[in-house]
Parts: C-alpha cells; structure tokens; sequence
C-alpha cells in the first residue's frame, strides 16, 4: 500500500503531457451539473479551495462564473503548468499539508479516489478544519469495489479506491458532514461512473 500516495503523485508528476491529451478539455454533462449546484450555494465570489487543481480546467469554469479559486495540486509539473498560464498556483499535499483558509467551499475531482479510507478521512478532518461554518465540501469518487493499482493512460502505477454508497455513507457519517447532494455520473471517454457529493460543514466550530 502507497500510505503516504507517493507513487501516485510520482505518476503524475512525470505524465503532463500525457494526462492532458487524455483530459476531457471542456466541464460537461454531470461533472458540470454537480459543479453549477455547488457553485448555486455558495455566496457570489465566494474562495474556493481546489485539491488536485491537475491542468486547471475545472479552476477556470469555476473563475469564469466569478469565484475565487486557489489553485493547487500535489503535483510540481501540474502547479508549473498552471504558472505559465499565467495562474497564481501553489503545491499542496492533501494528506500532509495545511490547507489555510476560511475557505466556503473545498473542491476535489476525481482526487479522493487515490486515497484509502483512512486516507479519506483525514481529508475529511482537514477540509472541515478550513471550511468557514456551513461551508462546503464537493468531491467525486469511481463506483466500484475494493482497489487496485493501474499503469493505465499515464503507463505509470496509480493507486485506485473505489466505493459503493453505503460504506462511502457511512464514512460521511462518521464525519462532520451532512450530505445536500447525491448523483451518480458518467464523465465520458469510458472513464467509469462516479459518485458526486456535496456536504455541508455543520456550523458549530
């Protein structure tokens, strides 16, 4: 077990070119519905924290509509490639670093499906910790069962959680996070079925 998700972000670090020509390039069909109802919560102009902000697609959908996002990314080569951009971008670790804040809303697509369980709540715990009260939690994780190790579209070893809604449930539960949105989606490009979940930071502190 990759405990630290070292070799993932290894995988990524070296594979730029190859996960953006593999990158669905526009937010579309249910990413984009998830996306719109999270960013209808929020206060206009509200700071968004991104966690695995990868080539800054979904950062820029979330700017264009005319929110604060601060882009970061576990990956150097991505937070680079955002910096040429011309992007304000920062290299956070979502496991080990400190996430800063208040933020109204924490946005993670398709990141926590690198993590394990125990993985995932402290992602949990730390997303909690920089929410301002009833902030937001939004994140997409594949459908599936158990996990696994793929070399697939990077041809280099990811590690891959997949969950079924009553264990992810019941990991929320343990949290301080209520569910106020539940959808199954497709992305596209034979990527799988997701599971995309926004939960609401409680207000006691």
């Amino acid at each position: 077990m990759d405990e630290d998700n070292s070799l993932t972000i290894e995988a990524y670090e070296h594979s730029l070119e190859k996960y953006n020509a593999a990158a669905i390039p526009e937010v579309i069909g249910s990413v984009k519905h998830w996306v719109d109802i999270s960013l209808s919560l929020l206060p206009q102009g509200a700071r968004i924290l991104e966690l695995g902000s990868a080539h800054g697609r979904d950062a820029a959908y979330m700017e264009a509509k005319g929110f604060e996002v601060r882009r970061t990314d576990a990956a150097s080569s991505f937070v680079k490639y955002m910096r040429k951009q011309g992007h304000d971008a920062h290299i956070l670790n979502a496991l080990s670093d400190q996430y800063g804040g208040p933020y109204e809303m924490v946005y993670a697509n398709a990141v926590l499906l690198h993590f394990t369980a125990e993985q995932t709540k402290i992602v949990f715990q730390k997303a909690y910790e920089t929410l301002a009260p009833r902030g937001l939690f939004s994140f997409s994780v594949k459908i599936g069962d158990g996990e696994a190790w793929s070399e697939a579209k990077l041809n280099s070893p990811r590690y891959f959680a997949y969950w079924r809604e009553q264990a992810l449930k019941e990991l929320i539960e343990s949290s301080s996070f209520e569910i106020v949105l539940w959808e199954e989606g497709h992305t596209g490009h034979d990527n799988g079925d997701w599971y995309h979940v926004i939960m609401l930071r409680s207000s006691e502190s």
